[in-house]
């Protein structure tokens, strides 16, 4: 309430002081409209030091945006105190008003997120720099020697000084949009109050000031300081709170972000034309490359924590030794189970049997019913052929749709038996397949058997299993294939069996 108070006091004391001197730019109004910055500078830093560590950056931008205007209003007063016959004082003035434009580009153009590359944020320092430069090279040389007496030169500045404005305005109303969290939504809502207001108090400033200003003029500088004070100091409106935005929102107006920076520079380079084609060309070049150098350094740094998300799943998943989607092994523990069985196998003569199964057609189902459906497709297959295997039998999944059976102390005979309950299970699960001939989910098998001339290598009966599969597959699908026990040449002969049981020669 003492700052409401104050506020009313400071713009009536204005507006008084400036009637009674009859001119705007007179040392007493100026000092007044001074006390009215600071007040709204003093309550943004309050809001600053009350804000938690994340959010601080951010306010203490739109802190250092209130200074240079604060700074551009107290050289405006040394001019009018001291005199500036040299025009020091004036370019002083020139300069702060072009720094203004840096905190007021870097709050609403930052994503403020902790893992962005620190590259990018300096690119943006830069570009934030290369524009207030440009600024303040384009406003001193419009409003100062041959151009000035043009009029078309000033209404170039004022077009220019509109664009930024309210470019920084519309871009700090779509953040606020785009907030997911209620503090980030305050201070983009105080940061869009004032830079709104402030955008439409210079438009019409720099319009009346062409033609002379009035005594009340300068009052108008007053109100987006007055009104950021008030919501800087004053608790936040309910409406912030019951607001929230999608994630698809957000996420696609924080992407937007930064071309704020892109087209600022682009619009700036294409006044410098009327100074200097060259420099105008420089600059319109200079953002399309570091537009592109940002995208670039971005998903350079999101493809890095990809890979390395992905590598701690890898890594996650061998260390428990289970397929994250189905919750059977995983390939690791299927080599670590079959180089057991086979080395219990030649010590015991009671010799394994591998199965490699993979389900028909399952591109197909997959691209037809969509990846959720094939995702559960395959819990129910593992679910199915875990449910027929003893106690010492495993089962894992190789990749993608296919999976493999390691079966202890087993011969052709029993393999196939083995083979036989499967495919009956899953048929029984009658899953549809509108793509497949059989219309519902089947499976080809491929066994390999181990012997005692195999070599003590996982990956042999592997390779063998999966030609077995390929021939399976060859012949029609939805069978098994065995491979010839007395020969691990697998084109020298077959023992073929269907579903059924029944030898095909």
């Amino acid at each position: 309430m003492r700052v409401v108070l104050l506020l009313a006091l400071l713009l009536l004391g204005h507006l008084a002081l400036a009637n009674w001197s009859g001119h705007t730019e007179d040392a007493w109004p100026q000092l007044a409209m001074l006390a009215v910055q600071a007040t709204a500078l003093w309550a943004v830093f309050t809001r600053y030091r009350r804000s938690p560590a994340l959010i601080r950056l951010p306010w203490l931008l739109l802190a250092l945006a209130v200074l240079m205007q604060v700074l551009w209003g107290s050289t405006n007063l040394l001019t009018t105190v001291l005199g500036d016959k040299g025009g020091y004082l004036y370019a002083l003035a020139t300069v702060f008003s072009s720094m203004y434009v840096i905190p007021c580009i870097f709050m609403v153009s930052r994503s403020f997120v902790r893992d962005e590359p620190r590259v990018v944020a300096a690119l943006d320092l830069v570009m934030a720099c290369v524009i207030a430069t440009l600024l303040y090279e384009f406003f001193t040389h419009m409003l100062s020697g041959p151009l000035a007496k043009d009029p078309s030169s000033i209404y170039v500045v004022l077009y220019n000084a509109d664009a930024i404005d309210f470019s920084l305005a519309i871009m700090a109303i779509l953040r606020l949009l785009g907030a997911r969290s209620f503090r980030w939504r305050f201070f983009y809502f105080a940061a869009s109050s004032y830079l709104l207001v402030n955008a439409i108090v210079a438009t019409i400033y720099n319009r009346v000031e062409m033609h002379g200003l009035p005594w009340w003029a300068g009052s108008l500088i007053d109100l987006p300081h007055a009104l950021l004070a008030l919501v800087a100091i004053r608790q936040p409106p309910r409406w912030l709170r019951a607001y929230h935005p999608s994630l698809a929102v957000s996420q696609t107006i924080a992407s937007l972000a930064p071309i704020i920076l892109s087209m600022t520079v682009v619009m700036l380079g294409f006044s410098m034309t009327r100074i200097s084609f060259v420099v105008g060309l420089l600059t319109g070049c200079a953002s399309v490359l570091f537009y592109g150098l940002r995208v670039a350094f971005i998903q350079a740094r999101q493809m890095d924590m990809l890979r390395a998300g992905d590598l701690s799943s890898l890594r996650l998943e061998q260390q428990v030794g289970r397929d994250a989607l189905t919750g059977i092994a995983n390939r690791v523990t299927l080599d670590t189970r079959l180089r057991e069985a086979m080395e219990e196998g030649q010590r015991t003569s009671h010799y394994c049997a591998v199965l490699m199964i993979d389900i028909d057609f399952f591109k197909q189902y997959n691209d037809s019913l969509g990846h959720i459906a094939g995702d559960a497709c395959l819990v129910k297959v593992a679910s199915v052929l875990s449910s027929q295997l003893r106690a010492r039998d495993s089962v894992a999944r190789y990749g993608g749709e296919e999976f493999v059976v390691v079966l202890m102390d087993a011969n052709a005979e029993a393999a196939v038996e083995a083979a036989k309950r499967m495919t009956g299970a899953i048929e029984r699960l009658n899953i549809p397949h509108p793509l497949s001939p059989y219309e519902r989910i089947t499976v080809s098998i491929g066994i390999a058997m181990q012997a005692a001339d195999t070599p003590m290598d996982p990956v042999f009966l592997l390779e063998e299993s999966d030609r077995a599969l390929y021939m399976a597959k060859k012949n029609g699908r939805d069978r098994v294939e065995v491979a010839d026990e007395s020969a691990h040449d697998l084109t020298a002969g077959w023992n073929k069996f269907d579903v059924r049981g029944n030898t095909i020669i």
